[in-house]
């Protein structure tokens, strides 16, 4: 459930032309000529996911560094690439970027994207409880006798309500989830049969209408949820890179009451088919 800073790095996609309109809007809202703020990718991708894909901006970036019209820098960590940007005026880059390094390593310290994995997990299943949801199996790779060979990917959990099962995906991360991935668990669910769902704080829309095909749902939280006695990092890393982190210690009722309505309209429809 690590968050991944580099997963867009190797898909390769035809030229958008929002790559333009990305382009435009990075420059007019982040790197004007007397800017002088440093950003890494991931902050610059979820600061314009409402308008682009985060993979539409990552090459809206590397087209701006390409043409010389703002500075690149690559910060290696334990685990991680961190992609840095500024202003090419900006003079004094390598402070912000070494204070942004030490937030990033102890976000992305592999026992705590763990942590962050457990309890992205542990909000699901209070939530799956409160509206009356049971938790069937965890790390599911096989259901009613048919098992999951092709790859040695799981699902996170298998739910049931009503005669209804889900193959739930949680993800407690900045990132979307994997391309690859997102498209296995899809497959999987359809040969366990049952229906996809994913936990995510967010997802492309195209991710999203792939899964409503499949008959499934999409749980978007907005944010990333770090654990209580995390507080202060989660404070720290909101106020000084801007990211969505939040500490809670249950999923909002109108958060699970999404997935609840969605579920109940469905059943009404079944039941007049």
């Amino acid at each position: 459930m690590s968050d991944d800073f580099d997963d867009f790095a190797e898909v390769e996609k035809p030229r958008d032309h929002q790559i333009d309109a990305a382009k435009e809007r990075l420059m007019e809202a982040f790197f004007p000529d007397d800017a002088v703020k440093v950003y890494y990718g991931r902050q610059l991708e979820i600061a314009l996911e409402d308008e682009f894909f985060h993979w539409i901006t990552k090459k809206a970036l590397n087209e701006l560094v390409e043409e010389n019209q703002i500075s690149f820098g690559v910060e290696m960590l334990s685990h991680h690439k961190a992609h840095f940007y500024w202003p090419r005026r900006h003079r004094y880059a390598r402070r912000q970027i070494k204070e942004t390094l030490e937030l990033i390593a102890l976000f992305s310290d592999p026992e705590f994207t763990r942590a962050l994995g457990h309890h992205g997990e542990s909000l699901a299943d209070a939530g799956f409880a409160r509206i009356g949801f049971r938790i069937r199996q965890t790390k599911v790779r096989e259901v009613d006798g048919k098992r999951w060979t092709e790859t040695n990917h799981d699902l996170d959990r298998l739910i049931e309500r009503d005669g209804i099962r889900y193959g739930v995906e949680i993800k407690n991360q900045l990132g979307y989830i994997d391309q690859t991935e997102f498209e296995v668990k899809l497959r999987m669910a359809r040969f366990l049969g049952v229906r996809p769902m994913f936990i995510a704080r967010m997802m492309p829309r195209n991710y999203i209408q792939k899964v409503y095909r499949a008959g499934g749902f999409s749980l978007l939280l907005a944010n990333q949820h770090y654990p209580l006695m995390t507080a202060k990092l989660a404070d720290r890393v909101r106020r000084v890179l801007g990211l969505p982190v939040l500490c809670i210690s249950a999923l909002p009722d109108t958060t699970l009451h999404r997935f609840e309505a969605w579920h109940e309209r469905h059943l009404s429809r079944r039941g007049k088919d």
